[in-house]
């Protein structure tokens, strides 16, 4: 079995990184199986939501710069597979929640901040690390900040790979809600509970709209009318509209 595992709830495909001894720091081909696991969970039609956690004390350390280190004579090749994950998941129609836990940092917590909902354990620690290591924002960090707390915060996060803990993250903005560590799979998968009862058409489409934050009022109205349009005609939800 690979480091990404896959298990089903109902509706929900979960996707845990199980690399515990490394607290789940991700080599080249984790990043590639991970992405794999993305894009099937995504296709599957049995599937309406996908959670990622972590195992034991670790939600993900990042990459495993150790193992990166034979590459270093081509970095740009490297970094494309660490991308190629992160542009999967920012491009996953489904909705994907992150069930933090333990550690979550460098590319670690990019990848949670990517997901469309997050939720952290009270013990959860998070950072921008990579400047403590010499090295820039990566796994899309650098639009994933700004975009959820603001350029000024984002900019102290990373200039000083500050480390927020438990409830920290939600006072900055980086999750939608902490709970007991023991609670964070679980809250998440209710999550998921709830938003498999509506309709992936409707869904998917909200999530494209809100994924493309169009510049003005008018392009979102522009945007918003292609959209409905599409969601009108999902036969499926005809019997919703008439109980309204």
């Amino acid at each position: 079995m690979g480091v990404v595992e896959r298990s089903d709830h109902c509706a929900t495909a979960i996707l845990r990184i199980n690399r515990a001894q490394k607290k789940n720091a991700l080599r080249l081909e984790d990043f590639d199986e991970l992405a794999d696991a993305l894009t099937t969970a995504d296709h599957d039609h049995a599937v309406r939501v996908i959670v990622v956690t972590g195992t034991a004390d670790s939600f993900s350390a990042g990459a495993d710069l150790k193992s990166l280190a034979n590459y270093e004579q081509n970095p740009l090749a490297h970094l494309a597979r660490v991308h190629r994950c992160a542009r999967t998941l920012a491009t996953v129609a489904k909705p994907t929640i992150a069930a933090i836990n333990g550690i979550a940092v460098g590319a670690g917590l990019n990848l949670a901040l990517a997901c469309d909902l997050a939720i952290a354990g009270r013990s959860v620690m998070v950072s921008e690390i990579f400047l403590d290591r010499g090295l820039t924002l990566d796994y899309g960090g650098s639009a994933l900040l700004v975009q959820r707390i603001g350029l000024h915060r984002a900019k102290e996060l990373a200039f000083f790979a500050t480390r927020l803990v438990g409830e920290e993250l939600l006072a900055w903005g980086l999750v939608n809600a902490v709970v007991d560590d023991d609670r964070v799979l679980s809250t998440s998968l209710e999550w998921a509970d709830r938003l498999a009862q509506r309709s992936p058409t409707a869904l998917a489409l909200t999530k494209s709209l809100l994924n493309r934050a169009a510049a003005s009022l008018t392009q979102a109205i522009d945007l918003e009318v292609i959209a409905q349009v599409a969601a009108l005609s999902d036969p499926s939800i005809a019997s919703t509209l008439t109980n309204f």
